[in-house]
């Protein structure tokens, strides 16, 4: 039994964490997903700092703080986003939960997607939707944000 706890405390100490998110392991999640090779997260840290990471585990190419958020009601569900600025480029990680049109007798056919958009001043340079989500967020993580995130209306113009 002795030696079943003790490989079981090495394994967990000696493996990296599961998942490819690009957060710390002490920050809190709020959005993660893979876009092809590369992984997008946002990671609420100790201190309370909301952090937007792009890159890989081996280099992060992208790192910003102090995000908007707007979010909207859908039928079944709703949409939020987290908006971070760097001079003309927004970079902005969403989710997409509704229930999109009734196809029958109580039934509703669903949209679930999530991703990153790139602008550059009002111009879409990016629009890619998450290929996987293998630390099983998918979406922002809303509840977790604190009360000090600054708001934005939510603007439909924005894709």
């Amino acid at each position: 039994m002795k030696s079943i706890l003790f490989l079981t405390v090495l394994l967990a100490t000696c493996l990296p964490a599961s998942g490819k998110s690009l957060c710390n392991s002490e920050d809190k999640m709020l959005f993660s997903c893979e876009i092809g090779n590369k992984n997008v997260s946002a990671c609420l840290t100790p201190s309370t700092t909301i952090k937007y990471l792009y890159g890989n585990k081996d280099k992060v190419e992208l790192s910003l703080n102090s995000p908007f958020f707007s979010s909207t009601v859908c039928p079944g569900g709703g949409i939020s986003r987290l908006r971070f600025q760097n001079g003309n480029y927004s970079y902005i990680v969403y989710d997409v939960m509704c229930n999109a049109s009734s196809i029958g007798d109580g039934q509703w056919s669903k949209s679930d997607f999530a991703g990153l958009i790139v602008l550059n001043r009002d111009k879409v340079v990016v629009n890619a939707d998450c290929t996987d989500f293998e630390d099983h967020v998918l979406g922002v993580n809303s509840s977790l944000l604190p009360g000090n995130v600054e708001r934005e209306e939510f603007n439909y113009e924005i894709p």
